[in-house]
């Protein structure tokens, strides 16, 4: 279940009547790995498994679902609320990690709180090599079909969502959550599992382009991260360095190129 209804008091023209508003449902999720607690989430219920499949993938946990034996819900927890991820190796150790982070409980779902050095934060991501060139009237086209697919969004007006497409301009994956990186995490997740990652070129997000949202997109290798919403300063200096051609402010008949416009205005 994602939507609740709820009666509300309305105010409207200097008069008060009664309405029935719909209400994304958010749901708290934890996320164990190999039988220990790793994360705590509260996400849109559905999608869980993509969502801790992409969580892994963007987290550094993981680099393919070739190096997860399995993710599942816990028969134990009621209501499909933990999720149960186990290993056929080891995490690779991160830069600068410290012991007591194995035993992190619970982070926010922004993907920064709670790491415990700036190493841990930046991560070793290489800069995309790729380059391929999409006219911008492509993008904006790509932009109503992202739309379209909403479904919780126009009913509640509480959810994010996220795109991913291949340089053909198919559509491989499209998520919504109340959590913008949930949202990203579950349409990578996606692909993770479909073993389709390589195929990603470019991703439309509901949401504000964040540090940690272009981290995820490199994590991915995503050449093209485009966004409704504007970006911050760190966004758009870790785009540039990764080579990623970010866009905000993603309008119905404009757009904002902040990095690497190469990729759309000498197309």
């Amino acid at each position: 279940m994602q939507i609740l209804k709820h009666r509300t008091s309305r105010f409207k023209d200097n008069g008060i009547s009664t309405a029935e508003n719909n209400l994304a449902v958010e749901e708290l999720l934890e996320i164990y790995i190999d039988d220990s607690p790793y994360a705590i989430t509260m996400r849109l219920p559905g999608d869980d498994i993509n969502l801790a499949a992409g969580f892994c993938f963007t987290e550094g946990i993981i680099e393919s679902s070739d190096d997860v034996m399995s993710i599942k819900h816990c028969d134990v927890v009621p209501g499909e609320r933990r999720v149960l991820v186990y290993l056929k190796r080891k995490p690779p150790a991160q830069p600068g990690q410290r012991k007591e982070r194995n035993e992190y409980v619970s982070k926010s779902s922004c993907g920064v709180c709670g790491k415990s050095c700036a190493d841990e934060i930046y991560g070793d991501i290489e800069p995309v090599e790729s380059f391929h060139r999409i006219p911008p009237g492509d993008i904006l086209t790509l932009k109503d079909l992202f739309e379209t697919r909403q479904t919780v969004f126009p009913l509640t007006g509480a959810t994010h969502s996220a795109s991913i497409f291949d340089c053909e301009q198919k559509l491989l994956a499209f998520s919504e959550d109340i959590g913008r990186h949930n949202a990203f995490d579950k349409a990578i997740g996606v692909l993770l599992r479909e073993k389709r990652t390589e195929e990603a070129f470019l991703a439309i997000v509901s949401s504000r382009l964040s540090f940690e949202m272009v981290q995820k997109a490199g994590v991915l290798g995503l050449e093209i991260l485009a966004g409704l919403s504007a970006p911050t300063s760190m966004a758009v200096s870790m785009a540039d360095r990764l080579n990623i051609t970010l866009i905000g402010f993603l309008r119905n008949k404009s757009m904002s190129i902040y990095t690497h416009p190469g990729r759309i205005l000498n197309s």
